[in-house]
């Protein structure tokens, strides 16, 4: 009884340890997770490759390297409720930041009737208007469209709040050509 009582502590004991060793193990994978989705969402998301409207490919520096540079490139959603009103304000920060190289303006189109208009008249736009593109990207860009904001991607990759009564085309390219 007394052999059976140790062999039953040594084999708590080596379960316990198997358990401690198999959470560390499982700690490290999580960590490793995490950090490569990190790395992979800096690397490859807005990487602005896709075709624009009037049929050219489109591949931009990806986000690791327009950091790198110290650039900035901005994405956002043009809606085709709100189409004119859209390419006014992004023109006006373009025309507002036409010296400051450093800044990519890459648009997506919210569907095809919003390109359709634009494919009519590609001059309508002083920027990028991608019809196709990665999905993660169009994704990202949906959903913080959805809050009223666009991204800036660069030194400090952020959301940045444009669809506000309060925002100017001014406070918008001050906020990209500074990386606020």
């Amino acid at each position: 009884m007394k052999k059976r009582i140790i062999i039953e502590i040594l084999f708590i004991c080596l379960i316990g340890v198997l358990g401690w060793y198999l959470h560390g193990i499982m700690k490290q994978e999580e960590s490793r997770n995490t950090r490569l989705k990190h790395n992979r969402n800096n690397t490859t998301f807005m990487s602005g490759s896709g075709i624009d409207v009037i049929g050219n490919s489109v591949d931009s520096i990806k986000v690791k390297e327009t950091t790198s540079l110290g650039r900035n490139k901005v994405a956002f959603l043009l809606r085709y409720s709100s189409l004119d009103a859209d390419l006014q304000f992004w023109n006006e920060v373009r025309g507002l930041l036409l010296n400051n190289d450093d800044v990519q303006l890459v648009a997506y189109c919210e569907n095809t009737h919003c390109v359709d208009v634009i494919k009519n008249k590609p001059d309508m736009a002083d920027f990028t208007v991608l019809e196709y593109g990665e999905i993660v990207d169009i994704q990202a860009v949906l959903n913080v469209d959805a809050n009223g904001e666009f991204w800036l991607l660069g030194k400090n990759t952020k959301k940045i709040k444009w669809r506000d009564e309060s925002k100017t085309p001014f406070d918008i390219a001050l906020s990209i050509g500074l990386g606020l």
